[in-house]
């Protein structure tokens, strides 16, 4: 099989695990119904944000610590979708639809599988992310500074956003391969601790030291730093500030490029432990 062929094999599967996804996610509802689902939930999680720190810093929304903190809150939900999707895949496969040896035996690849499993749930999300935004600017004033030169950056910054947080998803989903019952708790757990880790509302430099050296080694620091440039023209991390911009992207292309290296060696580890264990189909939460 040449390399065209592969690759059109892998683009068609991710494809046909993102329709399944989307299938499970909107439990085969009318799309429009589920996206305004979608929709509506971050929104109201958005302003939960906004009521918070008014309350607490008694500052205006148009303050540009708001403004930030807002940015990074609205394109976190992607991580939460994304990540916790993917991590929680082999649990729903395994024990609920019982599918999960169908699914290895599939030409497709569990990789594939996943990755469009994830993409189903970052569609889904993209159009909540878009109105978070909006309505910060027209009912917060929150002036995004963004113009047409940025738009390449935004968007290779965005494919690796995705990967980063799918490899993170995919490295969740392997650990819950070999492990039993805590399949949804493990997604949920993890995607608390990337809220503390990826400067998701405050900068890492309060962290420990041991903890924002762990905050550095993964790639969702600096997407959503990257995207605060991107969108306010304002560094965000102190710690990263004398980091220019194309600077900030490149840290961003190769930690994400590693965390998606290390995603596929432990998902291929944790398939023949799985396997070679006997756990790849075994219920365990019953």
């Amino acid at each position: 099989m040449s390399w065209i062929t592969r690759i059109q094999s892998a683009i068609h599967g991710m494809l046909t695990a993102g329709r399944l996804g989307w299938a499970i996610e909107s439990n085969w509802t009318d799309p429009t119904l589920f996206l305004t689902y979608q929709v509506v939930r971050p929104l109201f999680g958005a302003l939960i944000i906004v009521f918070m720190f008014k309350v607490v810093t008694g500052q205006p929304a148009s303050d540009i610590a708001f403004a930030q903190l807002y940015v990074g809150n609205a394109f976190f939900i992607l991580v939460i979708q994304a990540m916790t999707g993917v991590g929680q895949t082999i649990f729903e496969d395994r024990e609920h639809y019982e599918m999960i040896r169908y699914i290895y035996l599939a030409p497709l690849g569990m990789g594939t599988y996943l990755v469009g499993r994830g993409l189903a749930k970052v569609f889904a999300t993209t159009a909540a992310v878009a109105l978070t935004l909006l309505v910060g600017y027209a009912a917060f004033g929150i002036s995004y500074s963004a113009t047409w030169i940025d738009i390449p950056y935004i968007v290779v910054a965005m494919i690796c956003g995705i990967a980063g947080m799918m490899a993170i998803g995919i490295m969740l989903a392997a650990v819950t391969m070999v492990t039993a019952q805590h399949g949804f708790g493990i997604a949920e757990g993890a995607s608390g601790l990337m809220f503390l880790l990826s400067g998701a509302v405050f900068s890492i430099d309060i962290l420990p030291g041991w903890v924002a050296a762990i905050a550095r080694a993964q790639p969702l620091t600096y997407w959503l730093e990257v995207m605060r440039r991107a969108l306010l023209h304002q560094p965000f991390i102190e710690s990263l500030s004398a980091m220019s911009n194309a600077a900030m992207l490149w840290r961003l292309v190769w930690v994400t490029a590693l965390t998606v290296t290390v995603a596929a060696v432990a998902l291929k580890s944790a398939e023949w432990l799985a396997l070679s264990t006997g756990k790849l189909d075994l219920k365990t939460a019953h």
